[in-house]
């Protein structure tokens, strides 16, 4: 194998790829990525965790095909400090490469391509077109929300529902849950699909690079993203969503209009004060009021108000300020709700006269 690249190209792909490849796996190949060249004056670049894979192909000089299979960490780390110039890559013996840019060279132990795992294969499956930023906006506005705790696999991961037309995506880690509809074209999804942590994660690094459409495509057990150059595949999570509808509260006694820039950022100067571990405050409602109250021994004391839209009961209650300020960044318009019901109730935040976009917080003891 004997190719030349520009830099910047190669780069690129690498840095996409070494996040998806597994660097912590039994099998030392899945911490490598493969480089195929091909006659058509292409290279292309593919890595995998055996739950996401990735494949995209880039343009090239290519004098020989062939296949190599390298550290993808070290050998982006090498990339990375290299100018802005030609790079030089040719297959050595043993499955060695070696790389020139310039007056300078280096050389790379790789692995058999033969170890190197094939990839999922949509051949065969109905792609369909749907706006990039659209989709991202879906993944933005509910990934935070994702449990980190890979034990709890049903709550690993956003659920996807689709009939065609609206789409919903829901996240939820216990503590909270969001929701967001928005009108996307995509495959009719009866039971909704589960995407796993890293694999949104992936998606969302996918959907920030591309203008326009993209195409996604499912079948029964992976989502494949794919664009001009590029193909994403991700194995979905064979587990039953909880049955989320049954946690957003259904009414409230009390509604809280507030200035959203205004809440975010009374909440982030509380959260300074507020214990490390729980990021607890205390808010109060009275008239025209909120209070935000945050206390802790070993910092002291901030206590912050501001005007909202309220006339109901007073009300005390405790919430996560780090969960609430989450949903509030999520949320684009200039005020929102904050539906209240008893101070042991979850607080539901909406935008007012926004998209169809909820958070449920669940409340804490104080």
């Amino acid at each position: 194998m004997n190719f030349e690249i520009e830099q910047p190209k190669l780069l690129s792909a690498l840095a996409l790829a070494q996040t998806v490849a597994d660097k912590r796996s039994t099998m030392p190949v899945l911490a490598n990525v493969l480089l195929r060249a091909t006659k058509e004056n292409k290279v292309v670049c593919a890595a995998t965790d055996m739950m996401i894979a990735l494949t995209e192909s880039i343009d090239a000089t290519v004098a020989e095909p062939g296949v190599l299979t390298l550290d993808v960490r070290h050998l982006h780390s090498v990339i990375r400090t290299l100018p802005n110039k030609p790079i030089r890559v040719q297959a050595l013996d043993n499955h060695w490469a070696q790389l020139t840019v310039g007056r300078s060279e280096f050389k790379f132990m790789g692995m058999p391509p033969t170890d190197f795992p094939e990839l999922p294969d949509p051949k065969g499956l109905e792609f369909t077109k749907v706006m990039g930023h659209a989709f991202a906006d879906m993944i933005q506005k509910t990934q935070f929300s994702v449990s980190t705790d890979e034990a709890r696999v049903n709550l690993n991961g956003v659920l996807f529902e689709c009939d065609g037309e609206q789409a919903t995506m829901v996240s939820t880690d216990g503590h909270r849950l969001t929701k967001y509809s928005a009108p996307l074209t995509g495959p009719k999804l009866p039971k909704g699909i589960i995407i796993p942590r890293k694999g949104v994660l992936e998606l969302r690094k996918v959907l920030d690079r591309v203008d326009g459409e993209v195409e996604f495509a499912v079948d029964a057990q992976h989502i494949f993203l794919q664009t001009d150059n590029l193909l994403l595949s991700v194995k979905l999570n064979n587990v039953t969503f909880p049955p989320y509808q049954q946690v957003i509260p259904s009414q409230h006694k009390r509604r809280v209009t507030a200035l959203r820039e205004e809440l975010v950022d009374v909440l982030r100067r509380a959260e300074v004060m507020a214990p490390e571990k729980t990021s607890t405050v205390r808010v109060e409602l009275k008239d025209h009021r909120l209070t935000l109250t945050a206390d802790n021994p070993d910092r002291g004391v901030a206590r912050q108000e501001i005007e909202i839209e309220y006339d109901g009961e007073a009300l005390t209650a405790g919430f996560n300020a780090r969960y609430l300020i989450e949903v509030l960044e999520a949320i684009a318009t200039d005020k929102v709700h904050l539906d209240f019901q008893g101070e042991l109730d979850p607080c539901v935040v909406r935008p007012v006269d926004g998209p169809d976009f909820l958070g449920v917080v669940m409340p804490m003891r104080i």
